[in-house]
């Protein structure tokens, strides 16, 4: 199973180009050796400088090339270690007509399997649960965890066929940050050089020591990478979530002009598989992300600017902050903050406090570390994780059987947890929704979530060619296909 060691920290982009060949991309349409040649590409597929054609997200015969070439070759984000907590337990991930069963073998083992008997191929189990065995539901044979065969019902009916031959054929598995990996292709790259460089970028969050808070499910009426793509750029805030940048958030009129000129900026930032954007304030490419620098245009206490965002995040989304994280900002809003000291700075101090006393691990993250962390990651292909302080935020899509026009998207709220209960088992309890106007995912997911299907009834316009997309701040999208392609047309 693959450990969480991270590679060396604090390298700079150009130490990680000379260690990996990834030269990270800011503000121009990205290209990487070895990207596949465009006129391999089927015209109507084909990317151009950053241009999107729209078959790539309404074709059926697209969406089956991506089942068959892309999610079998590359590693997706199954579950969360929690999940799999004692011997025996098990979480079926499905992706299209694919269906894996990732169990815990041992203590310190998970594996995963096609999840099919080697009898008549019958799905083995489903959903989640916790076994002694695995036990076919049609006519009884039964299987190890470590996938070797152990019952075949009058076996001597059958023509002869060995023990390994009668075994459940097993999927890649590999865990970093808490995450289970599986990949479908035997020879594919280990976990942690396909991550590379989001380990050694991530370490300092600690995303091991996170667990499940909740996780929803829906059904949206959409391609799965449309359901992506309203997550991978910030573009989109000034015009989907006007509140963000006010004070009163409960206001979700659309930004006056001056409002959006003062809005963050968020470039995006390419490598050679993986990409980010970061919102880092003014508009400075060669700005910095600072969770000490908050946008308090026009506010006079800057202690409430940064207090009130916090709590909306919290009380809104309930996730990417805690409970911790929010009251220190309740403390912040009426605390003596020394002069010359941003706000910020203090409620990072306050919120450090807390977390202390209350047992939980603290790591210093530098203002240079947060800026190379950015605020999202396209995990290539199919998730994104927002990093913070004490917790996180991870998203993940899939297609919705074989329907280039419908997928399940997934949102998993993670918080950190007191060091005393890192060895505990931790319920996890998913919901599913049909739709997710049910879902009580607040204000900010709905508004993302509403434009989902007016996207996809847009694409079908035949006015309508493909994504035209900013080089600055929505490369997130393009370097996806980009990556993609290599999957879909080589052999």
């Amino acid at each position: 199973m693959t450990t969480t060691q991270a590679p060396p920290t604090g390298q700079s982009p150009q130490e990680e180009q000379s260690r990996t060949g990834q030269t990270p991309l800011k503000g121009q349409t990205p290209r990487f050796d070895g990207d596949v040649d465009p006129e391999r590409v089927p015209e109507e597929y084909r990317l151009a400088r950053a241009f999107v054609p729209k078959a790539r997200y309404l074709s059926q015969e697209f969406l089956d090339l991506e089942l068959e070439k892309l999610f079998k070759r590359s590693w997706l984000m199954a579950c969360r270690v929690e999940e799999l907590h004692g011997v025996g337990s098990f979480v079926e991930y499905e992706i299209g007509s694919h269906s894996i069963l990732v169990v815990r073998e041992a203590k310190n083992s998970i594996r995963a399997y096609f999840n099919a008997c080697r009898h008549r191929g019958t799905r083995l189990t489903r959903g989640r649960g916790r076994v002694g065995s695995i036990i076919c539901p049609f006519h009884g044979w039964r299987w190890n965890l470590d996938g070797s065969i152990r019952l075949v019902l009058d076996r001597e009916e059958f023509v002869e066929r060995s023990d390994d031959d009668l075994g459940l054929v097993s999927v890649q598995v590999g865990v970093w940050g808490g995450f289970v990996f599986i990949n479908m292709d035997p020879h594919a790259m280990p976990l942690l050089d396909y991550l590379d460089p989001i380990v050694r970028i991530f370490e300092p969050f600690q995303l091991e020591n996170m667990r499940i808070r909740w996780t929803k499910e829906v059904v949206l009426e959409c391609n799965w990478k449309t359901a992506l793509d309203g997550f991978l750029e910030a573009y989109h805030v000034a015009g989907t979530h006007p509140q963000l940048h006010r004070l009163d958030k409960g206001n979700t009129n659309i930004l006056s002009l001056k409002e959006m000129e003062n809005r963050r900026w968020a470039p995006t930032t390419t490598y050679e598989r993986h990409a980010h954007y970061s919102s880092i304030g003014e508009k400075n490419p060669d700005g910095v992300k600072d969770p000490t620098d908050r946008l308090t245009e026009g506010l006079q206490d800057e202690r409430l600017s940064v207090g009130l965002s916090v709590q909306y995040i919290f009380d809104d989304m309930r996730g990417l902050e805690n409970d911790r994280s929010w009251r220190a900002a309740e403390q912040l809003k009426t605390a003596d903050v020394p002069d010359g000291v941003p706000a910020g700075r203090y409620f990072l101090e306050l919120y450090k406090q807390l977390c202390i006393s209350e047992g939980y691990e603290w790591n210093d993250i530098t203002p240079e570390q947060w800026g190379e962390a950015g605020t999202a990651w396209n995990v290539f292909p199919n998730t994104i994780v927002l990093p913070n302080q004490g917790s996180a935020l991870v998203y993940r899509a899939r297609p919705y059987l074989n329907d280039p026009n419908k997928c399940t998207f997934e949102v998993f709220a993670l918080d950190q947890i007191p060091i005393a209960d890192y060895d505990k088992k931790h319920e996890v309890n998913p919901e599913f929704y049909e739709d997710y106007r049910e879902a009580d995912l607040g204000v900010v997911f709905s508004q993302d979530l509403m434009n989902a299907k007016e996207v996809t009834v847009g694409m079908h316009s035949p006015s309508y060619d493909g994504h035209r997309l900013s080089e600055h701040q929505e490369m997130t999208i393009y370097n996806m296909h980009r990556v993609a392609d290599r999957y879909l047309w080589t052999d």
